[in-house]
């Protein structure tokens, strides 16, 4: 049997099986739902640094979706050995020191060139996914080591890019980029005029590539910056350019040839490194000032799905970290400020497209990213306000376009069924997520779609189908088996099911267990002192009493939007008759929302003020004081739609901050942030 390094040898000399391509095969055997022969594939390359880059991102994937401290364990040792590998002697520094001090064979310029490349960004991937799972340990600690990796795979992101936009300008064109930028960047341009450039998103038939005839316009840091400006005629660069543009204690592979060109003096051993900084930019440096001299340049350099795929590959990680960092509530992106980077979520958004177009491994990444943003990101952070649908086309195409290589994947089907839940189509919804079920291999994703068919009878307000399905997951969950056990509870409520209020001596005895500083047990811990004390005591309790606390968690996760019109007013019939609510003021809160989902916003604005007036007496820091809250939010954005009342409702959204400590803080601050940028 041929060995590892045989193989890997093979597969580098035959030109119909590239490294690239079998780590693409290795993510496609993963997220179709084959984890075991995926293993198997990158293992047989482990001496591949290509191949061991997709094995980490199965082993990170994996990780993340059964948050097992074993496997968490082991993805931090393979993204470490990752990055290990690419800044040893063997990998990045070696590849530098070959450029700077020269080769013996021209050729190995060239190939070690791209090499180079796919090296860095496979670091700084391997360093945004060890920055996730350090975020993950929610200690103080946790965020500033993962905040400073972070800043790492930034450096290594935009460096990067700049070299590979140099090439994408020499071979496929300069006409497709804008002209360099003419004026340096002050502070106020930061958010609106920094742009990071890449080709067109539709795909070239021919080639599986992006197309290239014209460009898009994506976020990037202050070492990038392209004018708006597109000029028929040349534009000469200018002498002062910014600061940024300037290398400071490190320069990149392209930059140390070109400066080794221009010093001449490649058997010195003497030479000033900063002496030729400022002639280093964008708008000066070309192919020949990267390869200088070169008559036998190595056609991968020059070739253009070359260049694409390396556009594709860096858009990926790029992309993502400007999304992740995007959804960071304005309080941590005070801190990431501090750290020496900014996020853009359409940028981010708009280079995951591009990604998805690519024919790496990180392509299926990048539309696995997209649908976790358009079918939970935005309905969660109500990112388009009670518009849930508004994501639905753009999941619904790409998991068409999806169909032919990944129509089995219990990914791309539990996306599919979220789709239709936010569509308010249900049954196709429960179909999705059942067929999802029973292809997934990882027991946390059957889990998972599990905890979306029970949600999905929730917002059908079939309460006892919701709470079998509960029931079953308080059983099935290692996590979260106190939140499944709250639902359950309130859905034996709602339907007067007596042989099962036992249910509420065991919530109550379950209390000691809370996690302190845990998010999720506080919102529990919270809710069980609406709770009775006992089974026997919560027979005392109407069917309507627990209903309301189901609309409360419905209207927390943003499912109300995907009720129907009968069921959204089976709801307002039921806070119409409360006679004894959980919470002061909850019951017009829910019926406000209603009537502003049946866009009778006169109604839904009485019943918002008349929160506030009924909690005015209520601390600003008390337990339900997300009530107040939400209702202030709410009421804001309905003010600010008419231009009569515009002043006065962003007066209430800016007024929220006086509250503190209450349930999804931190998501509303995100929404609020979000709508008064949107106002400015």
């Amino acid at each position: 049997m041929a060995s590892t390094n045989q193989l890997t040898s093979e597969c580098v000399e035959d030109k119909k099986d590239p490294e690239w391509a079998l780590a693409r095969q290795g993510i496609n055997l993963f997220i179709n739902n084959s984890p075991v022969e995926s293993e198997a594939l990158f293992l047989q390359h482990s001496n591949s640094l290509i191949m061991h880059s997709g094995y980490s991102f199965a082993v990170f994937m994996d990780a993340l979706m059964s948050f097992e401290e074993e496997k968490l364990s082991k993805a931090i040792t393979v993204l470490k050995e990752v990055e290990r590998r690419c800044t040893t002697q063997n990998g990045w520094f070696k590849s530098i020191s070959q450029k700077v001090f020269g080769s013996s064979n021209n050729t190995d310029v060239g190939q070690s060139l791209v090499d180079q490349l796919e090296t860095q960004i496979i670091l700084a991937d391997s360093q945004v996914c060890l920055a996730i799972i350090t975020f993950l340990q929610q200690d103080i600690s946790g965020y500033f080591r993962g905040g400073w990796v972070l800043r790492k795979a930034w450096k290594v992101y935009q460096k990067t890019y700049k070299e590979i936009l140099i090439l994408y300008k020499e071979k496929i064109g300069e006409s497709e980029l804008p002209d360099p930028i003419t004026t340096p960047v002050t502070s106020a341009d930061e958010d609106d005029s920094l742009e990071w450039v890449v080709p067109d998103q539709q795909q070239d038939i021919n080639n599986g590539y992006p197309a290239t005839s014209t460009s898009k316009k994506l976020s990037h840091s202050r070492s990038l910056n392209f004018n708006q400006n597109h000029s028929a005629e040349p534009q000469v660069p200018i002498v002062d350019r910014p600061k940024s543009l300037r290398l400071k204690k490190s320069i990149s592979v392209i930059e140390s040839l070109n400066l080794r060109r221009k010093v001449g003096l490649l058997g010195s051993a003497r030479f000033n490194l900063f002496s030729f900084t400022s002639a280093l930019s964008l708008s000066t440096l070309s192919l020949k000032d990267i390869l200088p001299g070169q008559r036998h340049i190595d056609p991968q350099i020059t070739d253009k799905k070359t260049i694409k795929r390396l556009m594709g590959a860096i858009s990926f990680g790029y992309g993502l970290f400007q999304l992740g960092v995007s959804l960071l509530p304005p309080s941590l992106t005070k801190i990431i400020n501090l750290l020496g980077f900014t996020a853009n979520r359409q940028h981010g958004i708009a280079c995951l497209k591009y990604a998805r177009l690519g024919v790496d491994m990180r392509a299926p990444l990048a539309s696995l990213a997209l649908l976790w943003y358009h079918t939970i990101v935005r309905p969660f952070y109500a990112i388009d306000g009670v518009n849930v649908q508004a994501g639905v086309k753009s999941a619904t195409a790409l998991i068409q376009e999806s169909q032919k290589e990944y129509g089995s994947s219990a990914l791309f089907l539990f996306f599919s069924g979220r789709a239709n839940r936010l569509n308010s189509d249900i049954q196709g919804a429960l179909l999705s997520f059942q067929k999802a079920n029973d292809n997934a291999n990882h027991r946390e994703v059957k889990t998972l779609c599990q905890h979306e068919i029970g949600w999905c009878h929730l917002i059908e307000l079939n309460y006892a189908e919701a709470k079998s399905t509960f029931l079953y997951l308080r059983q099935a969950s290692r996590w979260s088996s106190s939140f499944y056990m709250y639902l359950s509870a309130i859905c034996i409520g709602a339907i007067a099911d007596y042989g099962n209020y036992l249910i509420f001596d065991e919530l109550q005895k379950n209390n000691g267990n809370s996690r302190i500083g845990h998010q999720l047990d506080e919102f529990l811990a919270r809710r069980l002192h609406c709770c009775p004390r006992d089974g026997e005591s919560g027979k005392s309790f109407s069917t309507t009493y627990y209903k309301l606390l189901i609309f409360e968690m419905l209207y927390l996760w943003n499912a109300l939007a995907s009720c129907t019109r009968d069921n959204i007013r089976s709801i307002i019939r039921d806070c119409d008759r409360i006679d004894n609510e959980p919470r002061r003021g909850l019951s017009n809160l829910i019926l406000g929302s209603c009537y502003n989902l049946e866009n009778d916003l006169t109604r839904a604005e009485g019943y918002f003020r008349q929160v506030l007036i009924q909690r005015k007496s209520e601390l600003t820091n008390a337990e339900d004081a997300h009530i107040s809250a939400f209702a202030q939010y709410e009421l804001g954005n309905i003010l600010i739609q008419n231009p009569n009342t515009k002043e006065e409702g962003k007066a209430q959204l800016q007024g929220v901050c006086r509250y503190s400590n209450y349930d999804f803080e931190a998501r509303l601050n995100v929404r609020i942030h979000s709508v008064l940028r949107q106002l400015d």
